[in-house]
């Protein structure tokens, strides 16, 4: 594969919303990513089931921030807020595509957060998620201070193990590279199949005339404090993975969000 041809073309990048910062912050990358592909940009507002189910509950209370008064949870008033939420994302949405020249579309989830996200946006390609909802901290923490690329452009990581999935996550990133004119960090996840030296040369081969844009890191096979640090340090913008990636289990998906401090990718 040379640079020139990416596998697909990307026709629709999904992007998880609601109404916090991170959020935002996320809408506005994957507007930019969805301009430089020429693809279609899909925002997904999501309702989470399990914070509307605790609302419900009598003997829960809570603290508004502005005014450090305590009081019940109203189901009914909470329902009001994010659907006055969701028009705010629609018209944030709709705004920075009309500003980039997107076409967009927008729709409202509702569903189990932890359990079914992955699932709220099977027809894009790629479907970008941040660290949204009750697992989005108060307040955004300090990102390390590391060198930006030369270009001063987006920096874009990718796990790369050698499957069928990492290959289609590396030809993303690649695509990236050559159209918003992104670096790219690809991280080698050596598998049982493959050691450091074949993913290497393979990646190396994928990335042709690209090469002089991409920094490549080998990473133990499931190292992934090891990556989140990495990550952080470096000043990754965009983290791009396979869907069959164990960083997106259940088990340790909101975990990894947490860590990693930047939004995922995930290529379908």
């Amino acid at each position: 594969m040379s640079a020139e041809a990416p596998q697909e073309r990307i026709r629709r990048i999904a992007v998880a919303l609601d109404a916090s910062p991170h959020s935002l912050q996320g809408l506005a990358l994957a507007a930019g990513i969805a301009a430089a592909l020429n693809a279609e940009l899909e925002g997904v507002f999501i309702e989470d089931t399990g914070l509307l189910r605790l609302a419900g509950l009598p003997f829960l209370r809570e603290l508004r921030l502005a005014t450090l008064c305590e009081s019940a949870l109203d189901a009914e008033r909470l329902e009001r807020e994010l659907r006055a939420a969701a028009r705010g994302v629609r018209e944030r949405l709709e705004r920075t595509a009309v500003e980039l020249g997107v076409t967009w579309s927008f729709r409202v989830w509702r569903g189990d957060l932890e359990a079914e996200i992955l699932g709220a946006a099977l027809d894009a390609e790629l479907f970008a998620l941040g660290r949204i909802g009750r697992f989005a901290p108060l307040r955004r923490r300090p990102r390390p201070i590391a060198p930006k690329p030369r270009n001063g452009g987006l920096l874009v990581g990718v796990l790369y193990s050698g499957s069928e999935g990492a290959t289609r996550a590396l030809s993303i990133a690649l695509e990236l590279g050559i159209r918003h004119a992104a670096s790219l960090v690809v991280f080698l996840q050596p598998a049982i199949s493959a050691d450091t030296a074949t993913l290497r040369d393979r990646a190396l081969k994928q990335l042709a005339t690209l090469r002089e844009q991409t920094h490549l890191v080998s990473l133990k096979a499931a190292d992934a404090a090891g990556l989140a640090a990495t990550v952080r340090n470096l000043g990754v913008d965009l983290l791009i993975l396979d869907e069959t990636n164990p960083l997106l289990a259940r088990a340790s998906l909101w975990t990894s969000l947490e860590t990693l401090g930047c939004p995922v990718a995930i290529g379908r």
